[in-house]
């Protein structure tokens, strides 16, 4: 404990100095002295992040205070996305998901999809991965979603007699990980990342991406997604004898929730009309973040959250974590360094920005080898945006291409420690149902199946002048 301790030191007192170092260089060519000194905060932030000095919000607020004390920005810019549309929706969302999870209504909804389905592996397999699918949009918070759905993936492997950690137990658990988490990226709302990649792209960009255009974007990537995930964990991990769930589990589950109480009825009808409301921004004009506080406000004053939800449930840590980094998205320009980046990389780099097959396989295999140092998704999903946007100017390429590639991207678990949700999910459930192998198995298909998918989506996104 002293030696982590005394390192941690170490990495602290050697990241100011890096910074220190950086802010009294001469100015590389295209920057000022402003420039050096953001450039140096964001080295030593990047240093604290993969280390984790302090806690990754106390490090980003200090970041943003820096630039305020050093006079590089006046602090209305320097914490200006505070009181951007994308940090509000991140509130009101998570709001909205404290609710859904509260009530049982996500738990609800999934089980009365999965009636649908044969009770074999194959049937249930396929039943967790789009009941997770269909309550993703409701629920910000991908470590919500995990948490409350390994249990019952869990009770259904039991019943159906699959030995824990065998072939068929760790198929459920990876069935229901991809649905209720890997399937984040097809809805805007489905998990706060992709509000900040969204809130790191220019305000004309952020406009085109409504919940509705978001989807259609992602719809190429969600059918590989949804059937290249379903057949890889079908062929790698199916039973040697199937069985059938009990034909009166899922009833029985059902039972043992009740009928559906007053809160759970207001959420329901709150959720419908966000979902209803946010689809139709484009039409109706008004703000999803503007939806998202209503709908969370109405859930506050009608008690279905209680102040002490409010106050306790909600991550805040990661909330502020998120508003200081978008804030890079607005001091980096302000400063000039997103033009040095693209001017220094950009010869290096254009031959893939010409070709876009290319291009999505190279951002995702280098979103996949920063992810080894980057635990923090918010972080590596800020850093690696804010490093490639710049590199489009004067390309056709839209910059939703990036965020989505890199929130697909992101989100891999070959080790553990490299995602916090996956954790979340793995534990939720002490790790019972895989083992470290297993998983490992179920992040390669995940990262083969992004891959294709990313491939799949260039001409849709071609046709429809994405690219």
């Amino acid at each position: 404990m002293n030696n982590m301790k005394l390192k941690k030191n170490i990495v602290a007192v050697a990241g100011l100095a890096l910074a220190a170092a950086i802010a009294c260089m001469p100015p590389f060519e295209g920057l000022d002295r402003k420039a050096m000194i953001v450039l140096g905060t964001l080295v030593c932030a990047v240093v604290y992040w993969i280390i984790d000095v302090i806690p990754d919000f106390a490090v980003s607020l200090l970041m943003c205070a820096s630039w305020v004390v050093l006079k590089v920005v006046p602090f209305n810019e320097a914490f200006s996305q505070f009181s951007g549309t994308s940090w509000w929706m991140v509130i009101g969302g998570l709001g909205i998901g404290i609710a859904v999870s509260g009530t049982g209504l996500m738990k609800r909804i999934a089980l009365h999809v999965m009636k649908f389905f044969p009770t074999t592996f194959k049937g249930q397999s396929l039943a967790v991965m789009l009941a997770g699918l269909i309550v993703s949009p409701t629920i910000p918070s991908t470590n919500a979603k995990g948490s409350i759905a390994a249990p019952l993936s869990m009770s259904i492997s039991d019943t159906m007699g699959y030995e824990r950690k065998s072939k068929p137990s760790a198929g459920l658990f990876l069935a229901m990980f991809f649905g209720f988490v890997c399937a984040s990226p097809i809805f805007l709302s489905a998990t706060f990342m992709n509000y900040v990649a969204r809130g790191l792209l220019a305000e004309s960009v952020q406009k085109q991406l409504t919940w509705g255009n978001w989807f259609l974007y992602a719809l190429p990537w969600s059918v590989v997604f949804i059937a290249g995930g379903y057949f890889a964990i079908r062929h790698f991990f199916k039973p040697e004898q199937d069985t059938k769930l009990p034909g009166d589990f899922l009833q029985n589950q059902l039972k043992q929730l009740g009928a559906m109480s007053k809160h759970e009825k207001i959420t329901a009808v709150v959720l419908i009309g966000t979902l209803t409301l946010w689809m139709l921004e484009k039409t109706t004009n008004i703000s999803s973040a503007i939806i998202a506080v209503i709908a969370v406000s109405l859930l506050v004053g009608l008690k279905v959250i209680t102040v002490a939800d409010f106050k306790n449930k909600l991550p805040w840590n990661a909330i502020i974590f998120i508003g200081c980094a978008l804030n890079l998205g607005t001091v980096l320009p302000k400063v000039g360094i997103d033009k040095w980046i693209g001017s220094t990389l950009t010869p290096v780099i254009e031959p893939v920005l010409q070709n876009p097959y290319i291009l999505v396989v190279v951002l995702a295999l280098l979103v996949y080898a920063i992810r080894f140092l980057l635990v923090s998704l918010s972080a590596a999903v800020t850093i690696f945006i804010l490093i490639v946007l710049p590199l489009l100017a004067g390309t056709d390429i839209n910059p939703f291409i990036v965020a989505f590639a890199t929130i697909t991207s992101v989100n891999i678990w070959i080790l553990q420690y490299q995602n916090p949700p996956f954790l979340t999910t793995y534990y939720a459930i002490d790790g019972k149902m895989a083992t470290a192998k297993q998983t490992m198995l179920g992040s390669i298909i995940y990262m083969a199946v992004n891959i294709i998918g990313l491939l799949i989506s260039v001409p849709f996104w071609q046709l429809l002048g994405l690219l």
